[in-house]
C-alpha cells in the first residue's frame, strides 16, 4: 500500500485520487490499473525528490505545484524511464572508410530533462536542478 506525504515514510507525494483527477483534467492517458498507477507515482516521487532540493515548507502540506510536477513525472514513468543510465565515456567521432560522423556531447550529461516539471518546480527548490546543498557541521 502506498504511503502519501506528509505521512512519515511516504513513498508518494500524491494520492491515487489526486493523480487521477490531475490526469483527467490535463487529458492524459493514465493507466487504469491502480497497481501500475502506484508504481508510476512512486517512481515520479523518486524523480522529483532526488532531482530537486525541495524547500521544506512545500512538503508539509504538499504544495499543489509539487503534486502536479509529481504527476507529470509519474506520467512519464508509466511509459518509460525517467532516469538514463549514462556511459562514462561517449563516442564523439566514428569513421568507416572515407566517411566520418561526429556527434555532439549532450549538455546535460545524457540525462533526460522535462521542461514542464522544471517549470512547475520553479520557486520551490534550493539551488538548481540536480544540485545538492552542503552544510558545514
Amino acid at each position: 500500500m502506498m504511503v502519501v506525504a506528509p505521512q512519515d515514510g511516504y513513498d508518494s507525494l500524491v494520492s491515487l485520487a489526486e493523480a487521477q483527477d490531475y490526469m483527467e483534467r490535463m487529458g492524459y492517458d493514465w493507466p487504469a490499473d491502480e497497481a501500475k498507477q502506484e508504481i508510476a507515482l512512486r517512481r515520479g516521487t523518486q524523480y522529483v525528490v532526488t532531482m530537486y532540493s525541495i524547500r521544506p515548507e512545500f512538503l508539509d502540506p504538499v504544495a499543489d505545484a509539487l503534486k502536479h510536477a509529481t504527476c507529470e513525472a509519474a506520467l512519464r514513468a508509466s511509459d518509460g524511464s525517467l532516469f538514463s543510465d549514462v556511459d562514462a565515456q561517449a563516442v564523439t567521432e566514428e569513421s568507416v572508410g572515407p566517411i566520418t560522423t561526429k556527434y555532439a556531447q549532450p549538455a546535460n550529461g545524457g540525462q533526460k530533462r522535462f521542461g514542464v516539471i522544471d517549470a512547475l518546480m520553479r520557486g520551490m527548490i534550493i539551488g538548481g536542478v540536480g544540485q545538492v546543498k552542503f552544510v558545514r557541521a
